[in-house]
């Protein structure tokens, strides 16, 4: 079985949620969720044989409310 983890990184447009990219590391995906405006998310995805097994949302940042 193969297993891996990685970093990914969420955006928030328009109501729906989109991965931006992904990473092995966690000081570089950290780093590029600091320089985005938008709603975003860092998760952490355990993959095993290519499926996502576990998600763990290690922080959003970005506006919580919508404009009225």
């Amino acid at each position: 079985m193969a297993e891996f983890e990685q970093y990914e990184v969420w955006a928030e447009k328009k109501g729906q949620w989109g991965k931006v990219a992904s990473f092995r590391e966690f000081d570089l995906a950290s780093t590029v969720l600091r320089n985005y405006k938008y709603r975003m998310k860092l998760v952490r995805v355990s993959y095993q044989d290519g499926a996502p097994v576990l998600n763990e949302v290690l922080v959003e940042v970005g506006a919580t409310r919508r404009e009225p």
